[in-house]
């Protein structure tokens, strides 16, 4: 078997991954979605009991969990929104494509991501499909962890989640920036 033959079959392997997961992504979204219309509805039973709580002077109810869930259900139904500016605040741009423009500072990020390479369109949306299940997962270990009774240490989880997904999600940008850390900018 030929080296020419093998990378053909990996190329196709990985391009039509890269196209089944489309509809992956859409679906994923979807659910993200919907899971953040059922936090919102947490919320406001969590304000609920905790209201019912506060007339009937029973107890000190924590106002904390419906708080989180209120943030976590709008970060879930706004993801576009609530991305671009976790984009815009970690990167300085809103767009992942950004690489697209063809102004790599480094060679060897426009040779593998190029418009010129096979597989890196394919690589780029498998890991940005990685990247936006653990930015979803991140903001469920975030809500996880607002429930009374839950050890300490999940909202640094979530967050590291979060931010992880961000830079899975824009992965030629985080490569840039590790590229210009490690060997410097040349203007």
């Amino acid at each position: 078997m030929s080296t020419d033959s093998w990378y053909s079959g990996t190329e196709d392997v990985l391009t039509n991954l890269a196209a089944s997961l489309v509809p992956v992504e859409k679906m994923i979204t979807g659910a993200a979605y919907l899971m953040g219309i059922m936090f919102a509805i947490k919320a406001i039973m969590t304000l609920k009991t905790h209201g019912e709580q506060r007339s009937s002077m029973s107890g000190t109810g924590n106002i904390k969990e419906a708080g989180i869930y209120l943030i976590v259900a709008g970060m879930l139904v706004y993801y576009p929104t609530a991305f671009q500016v976790i984009m815009n605040s970690t990167f300085g741009y809103q767009d992942v494509l950004a690489y697209a423009s063809g102004n790599s500072g480094s060679p060897w990020l426009s040779d593998i991501f190029g418009t010129d390479s096979a597989v890196g369109s394919s690589v780029v949306m498998i890991i940005q499909v990685i990247g936006l299940i653990a930015f979803i997962r991140g903001w469920l270990l975030i809500a996880r962890s607002s429930a009374q009774g839950q050890a300490a240490g999940g909202v640094g989880k979530g967050l590291m989640h979060v931010f992880g997904g961000v830079m899975a999600m824009n992965i030629v940008g985080t490569l840039e920036v590790f590229y210009n850390t490690l060997f410097g900018v040349s203007y």
